[in-house]
């Protein structure tokens, strides 16, 4: 009786130790970008006849150089610390000062056709990086319906219930800005300024339209946009990460050429999901590179046009937020095709010990 008791008590100690030390699997609920179903068109309905109220332009702050040209901008802010190529033919400034603040400057033919700004630090009047959304809609005229004209027609922008607490748009005469909202403390996270083109271009919203819309330019240069995307989610998550007091991550290209990989396969594969019917877990997907780590997570997403939009998205869901936002991880690695974007964040082992902890969370598109 007493070796049955000891062979039981040694099962239950093998047991908990597999438990405890094995990989743990995180997954959140899938959070859904509907960008592909937004425009509506209305045969039968009149197009609107009022334009939607708009308020004054602000006179000063990065809103006043949406329409100017590249070389105006640039005298006043200086040369940036790289060009990346964008989707709707779009050139992107990038201004990458750290914790002092991001921004990301749309070029279109020599005219600066829209501007997104992250950090307390960039001037994005009359609006301020952390403002709360009550204060937003104390001072601040908001719609559900915003309409906007040009030369091709009326477009009338529809704002979902989600969008007035994530997304607001507002009118500023002839530019308009996006507000996206943090939901998790209720401020401005980042504040993109679009001219009226690169609004109706990127149809952000759900959009009725009685004429035609402007035809999406083919792209030609995919893969070196997606290198941009790259990039761009890179320098904004450790901008996030500095700003509240959270260690920057260091580029691991090892890491980046798997989450690449994955992005490839769901986008060849037509699936959406952290595992792979032909590559399985992010687990086995790493186990080929024989690299040593203590943990790792991993963040998807799909159906986002640029990278702003995904980290905003990333930011509102609990689980994704959560692993961006989480200390203790040294390295980042970012695979972006055509529009699947993967993050896997790693904490590298400072020995060749096995590998322990995995999360892996649900995916967002």
């Amino acid at each position: 009786m007493k070796a049955v008791l000891r062979i039981m008590m040694v099962i239950i100690i093998v047991f908990l130790i597999g438990f405890y030390s094995g990989p743990s699997v995180q997954e959140n609920d899938v959070l859904e970008n509907d960008i592909g179903d937004l425009p509506r068109k209305e045969e039968n309905t009149n197009a609107p006849n009022e334009i939607s109220n708009t308020v004054m332009r602000p006179k000063s702050g990065l809103s006043v150089f949406v329409g100017e040209s590249v070389e105006s901008f640039k005298a006043h802010w200086g040369e940036p610390d790289r060009v990346d190529p964008g989707h709707y033919e779009l050139d992107w400034l990038i201004y990458n000062r750290g914790a002092e603040g991001y921004m990301q400057i749309a070029i279109k033919d020599s005219v600066v056709s829209a501007a997104f700004a992250l950090g307390e630090d960039v001037d994005v009047s009359p609006f301020y990086i952390g403002q709360s959304i009550d204060e937003i809609y104390r001072f601040t005229i908001i719609s559900s319906e915003i309409v906007v004209e040009d030369d091709n027609g009326v477009y009338q922008f529809e704002l979902s219930e989600e969008d007035l607490h994530s997304r607001l748009l507002v009118p500023f005469g002839d530019i308009f800005a996006q507000l996206f909202i943090d939901q998790f403390t209720g401020t401005i996270l980042g504040v993109h300024y679009m001219g009226k083109e690169a609004l109706i271009s990127q149809r952000p919203y759900e959009l009725v339209y009685p004429g035609d819309l402007p035809q999406i330019p083919h792209i030609e240069n995919q893969r070196a946009i997606d290198a941009a995307n790259e990039n761009q989610l890179f320098d904004m998550t450790n901008v996030i990460r500095m700003q509240r007091d959270v260690e920057s991550l260091e580029w691991e290209e090892e890491v980046a050429q798997v989450a690449r990989g994955h992005s490839k396969n769901m986008h060849e594969e037509e699936f959406f999901s952290n595992e792979s019917p032909t590559e399985g877990t992010l687990a086995d997907r790493l186990e080929e590179t024989e690299r040593s780590y203590q943990e790792v997570a991993e963040n998807i997403a799909t159906n986002y046009s640029h990278a702003p939009a995904v980290i905003h998205a990333w930011m509102n869901s609990p689980g994704h937020r959560k692993t961006l936002l989480q200390d203790g991880f040294t390295h980042l690695g970012i695979g972006v095709y055509n529009l699947y974007f993967t993050q896997d964040f790693i904490k590298q082992k400072q020995n060749n010990d096995r590998r322990e902890t995995i999360e892996q969370n649900a995916p967002t598109h």
